[in-house]
């Protein structure tokens, strides 16, 4: 079974991984950030960043990607922006230098839900009065010079029970879990100077010993990789169980110190006389801070106090000890000469004291060698920037978790010589120590965030390991030494699995560790795994629930799992439609995500979608990007035929600057025909210096700001021909227009609405925000000079604004100025990029077919004269030149799907049931070359209009560019008119030629999908002046 979900899992995200590369790779490198300020690090991915880059050892994988990145490195884990620190001058920075900016602490699930981060020592922010309070109490009450010095019999007694049953297990040859029995003997002192009581016991190695597994395992509950750390959305569901065990556990714990703490209440209660505080342990110490009117802590707050001392104070010493024993078995001349020197301290005597240890500068070295290879824990505990601050010229921002790679730093080969070697001598003669000073060395930690149990665990593992040395030598069961270790419990470093060693009368050493746990890769795999199959149930009760009809349903390709049919949708949709209806048919059901969807490519189905069932299917299916500023709020294109707000956009008064009747000759306007005569006067310019230029580029200025709002008698110009010159107002438009037409995955799975992978959101809110400013700008403008005009304004001089003013006007307006300004974004789109995006392709089609080019401009000049200009009233006397038109609108329709249509009940469609909700694409570009329609479809021949009255207004069904039915473009008039006047002048004015030679027949006519169907590459042309422009 495992096996089959690796499989089918493998499978998702490979794909899901393809996805985010070819969808995000592309746009981040057409809009760099500017990151330069921030540390370096390795791509991200979308949604995961990182994760894939962290092994089962995340300190050897950050290591490793820190000799690319250097030493301070940026990652993204998820959604947790981590800054990695791997050299003594960045923990320098970190732990001393920007301490009190970096002493906060990130969350973890586990402690989160047990309420722990607002009562621990470990994990309360530092400026807090109960993390000073906790911090005193532990630095006086506990680890104090004086406290140290009052309680080293206690420790010596504790390892003496160590070395007594070592002995034992040795006399009856038995094999010794060494990790256990160190464990067992650090938790002993630990709970001899909280409680005065031994809570781990020897004799029950073999058995269940409750209180060591219960700490055990609340130390695994935070340490354990858990998704919820690094994507807050899963909190809830507990994917690797971290959160029911750490429960579990503390309330088991919780219910010890409770009662121990109950006990010494009721003792208290019983004596006589009051017990000197100096004489008791530290619980009674704590106890006696909980008494008096104002009490500085409650048992509850002594409760968590305590579970920190524990799991912090247990693990740590004993895993170092346990690999210093593990070196010093590896390497057996160091062995040697450490048990020498104890030898000759300690003499006959055959017990080391505390006192001992200062007179073992060897021992001393060989434990400050095992804590620079294997530190307790090797990334630190995690740290938190509350401000944005500088780590050697790098920017670290605000909220970031920054990890300081202890383990990286002591194998720093530009700091270590032989640095992955076991040489104790390196510490011979040398001040370095572990106390925090030396960032070279920092096992601890420094600063204010430094271990306060420090003290403790340096005399504790030095006496542990020293009196390991003395009476026993032994013999491993295995073959050899595992020199592998692994991040078991997120804070400590552990051996791999457990070795077992016999102790004999001499001198040796153990090695054995905890069993590994599951690791970071495997809570990613239980995170994927856990969404699939979530995705799996909802999707198989959804399609049985709707099974009723399931007969009738169109046809379409297998789906997989999640993703549906994504991976069958290629960088050009309409294209990889078409193919996959030549295989299941002209009503075809895809699957995109969660977005069920039936895409339509024959005339007839056409008929049927835009006509039969026109007010069924009229509802839209709108994009994150949209809806993120609220368009589908208030615009023409988006909003439900049936709002208030539609019906006024699309009435007679509305639309009537894009009538036959008032757009009957544009030319007419002045500002049009400044307009014309600038184009022109551009094209001759460029003639004159027999350079190639952007047909695109050009016509799109023109279609842009011709008929629009901006065009009045004060001549408002928003573009400029001059492609040197940046035009604030064009990148803004454009930029709206690749927002909505990029391909974003929160269209298709809703749950990452949230995230904004692509980041269209962000500059879907930019542009259009800037472009709103201008509207309200030109509104405000126009607004003040009606107010100085004495006279009011003749009607027919009013333009579009002006009917909008109008309506704005009075106690009960028709609109307010938020719905003009996204009106006018709505025309500015759809007005623009269509219009000049069909120009450019029936130029480049001219330009692939002279003898197509040479036609169209002889009937041109027949009708137009030698001297003349174009006007819009010569179009009709143009048949050629609309057959042209008509083929550009059949081969390269604007929008070649049109915008997508949403079905508001189930309905049925050639036959085939289309459910409700459905998204209803009607490919245009594919019912324009079906070959049961048009005759050698893929060829430019526009002789098959001619005599024809086939036209684009919506009632012929093979060709309908621009939509039909109660959907269709409001703009249609003046798209035709402005695509005809202005390809008409382009051929009138100008001979055309194609750049550098390029024969006609290689000319690129590749295409690029989005919001209109592009050339992927511009088309470049050279003007060649045959007569004067007037």
């Amino acid at each position: 079974m495992d096996i089959m979900v690796e499989k089918t899992l493998f499978l998702f995200v490979c794909f899901i991984l393809s996805c985010f590369f070819i969808i995000s790779t592309p746009r981040s490198r057409r809009n760099p950030l500017p990151i330069a300020a921030t540390p370096p690090g390795p791509p991200r991915l979308p949604l995961i960043g990182n994760i894939n880059l962290v092994g089962k050892d995340p300190h050897c994988s950050f290591a490793n990607l820190s000799k690319t990145y250097g030493p301070v490195m940026s990652l993204k884990l998820g959604f947790l922006n981590t800054v990695v620190v791997t050299s003594p001058e960045a923990a320098r920075e970190v732990l001393r230098t920007h301490d009190q900016v970096l002493s906060n602490r990130g969350s973890n699930n586990s402690i989160n839900f047990i309420n722990h981060q607002e009562l621990s020592l470990v994990w309360l922010p530092s400026s807090s009065a109960r993390w000073r309070l906790l911090r005193k109490l532990s630095a006086t009450l506990l680890f104090s010079p004086q406290r140290m010095e009052a309680t080293k019999g206690l420790r010596l007694n504790k390892v003496k029970d160590l070395i007594k049953f070592m002995s034992e297990s040795s006399e009856r040859e038995e094999a010794v879990d060494i990790s256990r029995a160190l464990f067992t003997t650090t938790l002993n002192i630990m709970s001899n100077l909280l409680f005065s009581v031994d809570l781990g016991s020897y004799d029950t190695l073999k058995k269940f010993n409750v209180f060591q597994d219960t700490v055990i395992g609340v130390m695994e509950a935070v340490g354990n990789p858990d998704a919820a750390n690094y994507f807050p959305f899963l909190r809830f569901l507990d994917l690797q169980g971290n959160i029911k065990k750490m429960k579990d556990n503390s309330e088991r714990l919780f219910r010890v110190f409770r009662g121990f703490i109950d006990a010494k209440i009721a003792e208290k209660a019983l004596r006589n006389n009051p017990k000197d505080v100096t004489d008791g342990d530290f619980v009674d110490a704590l106890l006696h801070l909980t008494e008096g009117d104002e009490p500085e802590l409650n048992t509850n707050e002594i409760e968590h106090f305590l579970a920190d001392l524990f799991t912090a104070g247990t693990d740590t010493s004993s895993s170092t000890v346990e690999w210093a024993m593990a070196e010093l078995l590896s390497n057996s001349k160091t062995m040697e000469k450490a048990q020498a020197e104890i030898d000759h301290v300690i003499g006959q005597k055959g017990i080391i004291q505390e006192s001992d240890i200062s007179e073992l500068p060897y021992l001393q070295a060989v434990v400050k060698e095992t804590f620079r290879l294997h530190p307790a824990a090797p990334l630190l505990a995690p740290r938190k920037a509350e401000a944005d601050v500088e780590v050697l010229g790098f920017m670290v921002p605000k909220d970031t978790q920054v990890l300081v790679n202890v383990w990286a730093i002591g194998r720093d080969p530009s700091v270590w010589e032989n640095p992955t070697r076991s040489e104790p001598e390196r510490f011979l003669g040398k001040e370095t120590d572990v106390k925090g000073r030396d960032y070279e060395l920092t096992p601890f930690g420094g600063g204010r965030r430094i271990c306060p149990g420090l003290p403790l665990a340096v005399k504790t593992v030095n006496l542990m390991l020293a009196s390991l040395l003395i009476p026993l030598t032994g013999s491993f069961q295995t073959a050899s030494i595992l020199r592998t270790w692994t991040w078991t419990r997120h804070l400590v470093s552990h051996c791999i699995r457990p070795t077992r060693y016999v102790p004999f009368p001499s001198r040796s050493g153990p090695l054995i560790s905890h069993c590994g746990t599951r690791v970071f890769r495997q809570a990613l795999l239980l995170f994927f795994s856990f969404i699939l199959s979530c995705f799996l149930i909802f999707t198989t009760v959804r399609s049985r629930r709707s099974s009723c009809g399931a007969a009738t349903l169109p046809p379409g390709p297998p789906r997989l799992p999640i993703i549906g049919n994504m991976h069958l949708v290629g960088k050009n949709p309409h294209r990889s439609f078409a193919h996959l209806s030549k295989t299941y048919g002209p009503v075809m059901s895809v699957k995109l995500g969660c977005l069920n969807t039936v895409v339509i490519a024959s005339p007839n189905a056409a008929r049927e979608v835009l006509r039969t069932h026109d007010q069924i299917l009229s509802g839209r299916y709108f994009s994150e990007a949209l809806r993120s500023i609220d368009h589908h709020s208030f615009s023409v294109a988006w909003l439900h035929p049936s709002s208030p707000l539609w019906r006024l956009a699309v009435n007679p008064q509305m639309v009537k600057s894009f009538s036959l009747n008032v757009a009957l000759d544009l030319n007419s306007n002045p500002v049009a025909s400044t307009d014309e005569t600038s184009r022109s006067k551009w094209f001759e310019v460029t003639a004159a210096k027999a350079v190639e230029e952007n047909i695109g580029y050009a016509s799109v200025l023109t279609t842009a700001y011709r008929g629009h709002p901006s065009s009045t008698d004060e001549e408002v110009d928003l573009g400029n021909y001059d492609s040197r010159r940046s035009s604030d107002f064009q990148d803004m438009v454009i930029g709206v227009m690749e927002s909505v037409g990029n391909t974003d995955l929160a269209n298709f799975f809703p749950f990452m609405r949230f995230l904004d992978v692509q980041g269209t959101r962000k500059k879907v809110k930019d542009c259009s925000e800037r472009l709103f400013r201008a509207f309200r700008g030109l509104y405000d403008d126009r607004i003040k000079g009606n107010s100085l005009q004495t006279d009011n304004k003749d009607v027919s001089s009013k333009d579009f604004l002006d009917a909008l003013i109008d309506l704005n006007q009075g106690d009960e307006a028709d609109l307010n100025i938020n719905e003009i300004e996204h009106l006018l974004l709505d025309l500015f789109s759809a007005g623009t990029d269509t219009n000049s995006s069909t120009v450019e392709w029936a130029m480049a089609e001219l330009l692939q077919n002279p003898k197509a080019m040479t036609k169209v401009q002889d009937e041109i000049d027949s009708v137009v004269g030698q001297n003349g200009v174009v006007q819009e009233s010569d179009i009709s006397q143009l048949p050629y030149l609309q057959a042209v038109v008509k083929e550009t609108f059949r081969l390269h329709p604007a929008a070649p799907l049109l915008l997508p249509r949403k079905a508001e009940t189930d309905v049925e469609i050639l036959g085939f049931l289309v459910p409700k909700d459905t998204q209803v694409l009607v490919n245009v570009w594919a019912v324009g070359r079906d070959p049961s329609t048009w005759e050698n479809p893929n060829r430019f021949e526009p002789e098959r209009f001619l005599g024809k009255d086939t036209d684009v207004k919506g009632r012929d069904y093979e060709l309908t560019p621009f939509g039909a039915g109660r959907r269709i473009c409001p703009g249609l008039p003046l798209a035709v008119k402005t695509v005809h006047l202005m390809l008409a002048s382009l051929l009138y004015s100008f001979d055309w030629k194609l750049p550098n030679g390029v024969a006609s027949e290689d000319l690129d006519m590749d295409e690029s999908f989005g919001l209109t169907l592009h050339k992927t590459n511009a088309l470049h042309a050279v003007p060649v002046k045959k007569r004067v422009i007037s």
